[in-house]
């Protein structure tokens, strides 16, 4: 590292950061929620009041649940894991707040599950006003992580963590080993050798994995090395999916996993394998089943209604919540005993970043630490995991989706630097993974220059395959048409920066004229079409919804972060971008470009206006080189 800058400079910008990241995150909803009156909430889709309860009880896992029904809203404005908030006025006109999730919606109806372990008094006689939340325990988390890291090794004793932040940031240099050797017939050389270093290295392993190339092949592979040389394993991401996808894929080869985090997030495919589930599943659960049972009995008692009350009918009243609350203390104090249990007895734990400060995990220590998709975690986010381990995995690509920042001083502060970005600029024992078994060697060979420096091959069983006399590779230049680019009101990328909402009708009208001719010549091929600006896709989802719904889930249509991950046979792109300006907006965030280009397994179609895109270096870059590959055309040519 150059200057006089160490890793506590480095943490404590970081620290900044992610305060002026949370404020503005906290100061958009407050301004949502507290400075509009509910009718203009509601017409906004933020909230749903007046709104009755109409079920109390509990779900697996012993959290209180509540079933709502809503008098006005808008259907729809809550989905299955929306962080939410209730609140009502109590009988001296005092607030009165729940929070939660959202289990399930339909219409106007909603079940929420709460925070916490007990239900609202007078619950179901009250009338309530739900709202979309902001969910600040993630900041909270990742500050207290922080803290964590910054003071670790600051009393002068030794500590393993504050050698982990020197190494991993590069300002101490990773203690020398050999390299176990590593076969295994499922991986190809490259991923052996990753396995085998991370066998080995004594603090952080950084495993490089471009589109295709079976990164989570190759972590799966070595989770199970780790696990039978004795470790117990965390394996961690920032999305619920790529948790969920670890899980699917460790449970296959036999592997003892318990997945920790909330059931309403929890991939169904994988949900037996979740704590909650396991506890329920354990033969001494029935005990749990029975507090809870006497406490709901109890609760009812206390909920009756009377015309008036009596000095005895008030004192039971309070004893009856008295007995329920003692009841569901009882149940959590054995249900927590269980959830202990079943952790002990696992091999490998999964959960999200945040997900890995569940109190259940608290204390315990992990041999290593694996984190998937780490390009696309906030650094403070990834130290979660990483305290509680000896040596950590980075897995991912920093040339893929980067981490989500919404406020501008936190970028420029480093906070959309991904600690994955920083360990392959600062050469923390990284490991590309070079041979990838998704694309044409056509298809690969831009985003391989651009991104990979040329080193990425196609293996043989990829490198050639076609759709017939489909070629692997088009651009279809829309220049001189005069199908310009049309703005309506602004909207938010996944960053959270606001963009004008941009849709080209033409170029719209031109890209399903060619996903018809597709979808007609290759009937049983997956096609996935890419718009970069949502009003794009809304206008591509309505030209093309009679094919999209007899495609039986063949055709998918939505931007670039909504195919982060997956694959399709075809993909079209349509650029959108058509101005005298030359004005490329965010399509500059070529690392989008990347994604979008790498979805494809046997044929690539883009659409675009090359002298509107000429303009920047990237997109004259891919221009020629489809002119040079035979893979340009002219969209004159339907003329």
């Amino acid at each position: 590292m150059k200057g006089d800058r160490d890793s506590i400079a480095e943490l404590s910008a970081l620290t900044e950061a992610l305060v002026l990241e949370h404020r503005a995150e906290e100061e958009r909803y407050r301004a949502i929620l507290e400075g509009q009156p509910v009718a203009r909430r509601r017409e906004e889709g933020l909230s749903w009041s007046p709104v009755k309860v109409v079920r109390a009880g509990f779900t697996v896992g012993g959290r209180p649940s509540l079933e709502l029904v809503a008098d006005a809203g808008q259907p729809g404005a809550f989905r299955t894991g929306s962080a939410v908030q209730l609140t009502s006025d109590d009988a001296k006109g005092e607030k009165v707040t729940q929070r939660g999730i959202v289990r399930w919606a339909r219409g106007l109806e909603a079940e929420v599950v709460l925070d916490g372990g007990e239900l609202p008094e007078q619950v179901v006689h009250r009338t309530w006003v739900l709202d979309a939340r902001f969910d600040e325990r993630s900041f909270q988390e990742m500050a207290k992580a922080l803290s964590e890291v910054l003071n670790a090794g600051r009393d002068g004793k030794s500590s393993r963590l504050a050698t982990l932040r020197e190494v991993v940031l590069g300002y101490a240099r990773p203690e020398p080993t050999d390299p176990e050797p590593y076969v295994h017939p499922a991986l190809n050389p490259s991923q052996c050798a990753a396995v085998g270093h991370a066998l080995t290295a004594a603090e952080v392993t950084t495993v490089h994995g471009p589109p295709g190339t079976g990164k989570t092949t190759t972590l799966v592979q070595l989770v199970k090395a780790l696990v039978r040389r004795g470790e117990k394993v965390l394996c961690s991401a920032p999305s619920n999916a790529a948790v969920d996808l670890m899980v699917e894929r460790l449970g296959s080869v036999g592997l003892k996993v318990v997945r920790i985090g909330h059931p309403m997030r929890i991939d169904p495919a994988v949900v037996d394998r979740s704590l909650d589930r396991l506890v329920e599943a354990d033969p001494d659960h029935k005990q749990v089943k029975a507090y809870r049972r006497q406490a709901e009995e109890a609760a009812r008692e206390a909920e009756k209604r009377v015309r008036t009350f009596r000095a005895d009918q008030r004192n039971a009243r309070r004893e009856a919540y008295a007995e329920a609350r003692s009841l569901r203390k009882e149940a959590n104090r054995l249900e927590s005993f269980l959830a202990e249990r079943a952790v002990d007895g696992a091999e490998v734990i999964c959960c999200t970043l945040v997900g890995a400060a569940d109190r259940t995990l608290s204390g315990r220590r992990f041999g290593t630490a694996v984190l998937d998709e780490a390009g696309q975690a906030l650094e403070p986010a990834a130290w979660i995991p990483i305290r509680s381990a000896d040596r950590v995995v980075l897995a991912g690509d920093a040339a893929q989706l980067p981490p989500t920042v919404k406020h501008s001083g936190a970028i420029k502060a480093g906070l959309g630097i991904s600690l994955l970005e920083k360990a392959i600029g600062r050469d923390r024992n990284v490991h590309l993974l070079d041979t990838q078994y998704r694309m044409h060697a056509d298809i690969m060979a831009f985003p391989n220059a651009r991104f990979y420096e040329g080193r990425l091959v196609a293996h043989t069983a990829v490198a050639d395959r076609t759709l017939g006399a489909l070629p692997p590779l088009t651009f279809i230049d829309t220049a001189g048409r005069g199908w310009d680019e049309e703005r309506a009101s602004p909207e938010a990328d996944t960053t959270g920066r606001s963009h004008a909402s941009i849709h080209n009708p033409e170029e719209a009208q031109f890209t399903v004229d060619r996903v018809r001719e597709i979808l007609a010549a290759h009937p049983q091929a997956s096609v996935g079409v890419i718009a970069p600006y949502r009003a794009q896709v809304t206008l591509l989802e309505d030209l093309l919804h009679s094919e999209r719904s007899a495609s039986e889930g063949r055709l998918s249509i939505q931007t670039v972060d909504g195919f982060q991950g997956q694959e399709r046979d075809i993909m079209v792109i349509g650029l959108t971008r058509s101005n005298a300006d030359g004005t490329v907006g965010f399509l500059a965030e070529y690392r989008r470009m990347n994604v979008a280009m790498t979805r494809a397994r046997m044929h690539l179609l883009v659409i675009g206006d090359s002298a509107t895109l000429g303009s920047d270096d990237f997109y004259a870059a891919f221009t020629a080189h489809c002119e040079a590959s035979g893979a340009y055309r002219s969209c004159w040519e339907w003329a």
